[in-house]
């Protein structure tokens, strides 16, 4: 499960409490959603299965838990991370739905919506852009998450170009602009 691995590999790297642990998880929200709510659970199956232990320490008069990892916990992380993954990629996606099942009578209604989803990945993008040195500076860097950066920023932009591209095919008069992230819009056609 990738939440408990991701602790897994986070408490492998240095001991921490559960605080410090939200923190760098939130690191890696961008590839795997993690929600706080869960973290805790999460720590309190590990430690059951024998994977992480605890230490109390009193720190400004308070007591909070030292997670560290155990060799088991070692054993399986590594399991984990040299396993192969057998996921088919999904393509669960409520808007690309949306886009697909538009007729020519509702895709220039439409076109409101998109243009505004539009608006709203071209700021994300430009705040992914500001954010990655942040990101960067609180996950381990190796070639695998510069790599996973690039194609999950490759992802956005490419989201981008659709909405881009469908804004051109359903403007009229039916002109060939080009896109901020696409170098033409092109419609594609089915044989």
């Amino acid at each position: 499960m990738p939440l408990r691995h991701t602790l897994l590999g986070l408490l492998n790297n240095k001991p921490m409490h559960g605080y410090l642990l939200r923190q760098h998880a939130k690191s890696y929200s961008w590839i795997y959603p993690m929600t706080n709510a869960s973290i805790y659970p999460a720590l309190h199956g590990l430690e059951e299965d024998g994977f992480i232990t605890h230490q109390s320490e009193i720190h400004n008069g308070r007591a909070r838990k030292i997670y560290h990892i155990t060799e088991n916990g070692r054993r399986d992380l590594r399991r984990w991370l040299l396993e192969a993954s057998h996921q088919t990629p999904c393509f669960r996606d409520q808007m690309l739905l949306k886009i697909v099942m538009q007729s020519d009578d509702t895709i220039h209604y439409a076109r409101d919506w998109i243009k505004a989803s539009l608006e709203t990945l071209r700021e994300e993008i430009a705040n992914y852009q500001s954010d990655i040195s942040s990101i960067m500076k609180n996950a381990p860097t190796t070639a695998g998450t510069e790599l996973a950066h690039e194609y999950g920023f490759e992802l956005l932009r490419l989201r981008a170009r659709l909405f881009e591209q469908i804004l051109v095919l359903t403007n009229e008069p039916k002109d060939q602009p080009t896109g901020e992230y696409g170098d033409t819009t092109t419609r594609a056609t089915a044989h």
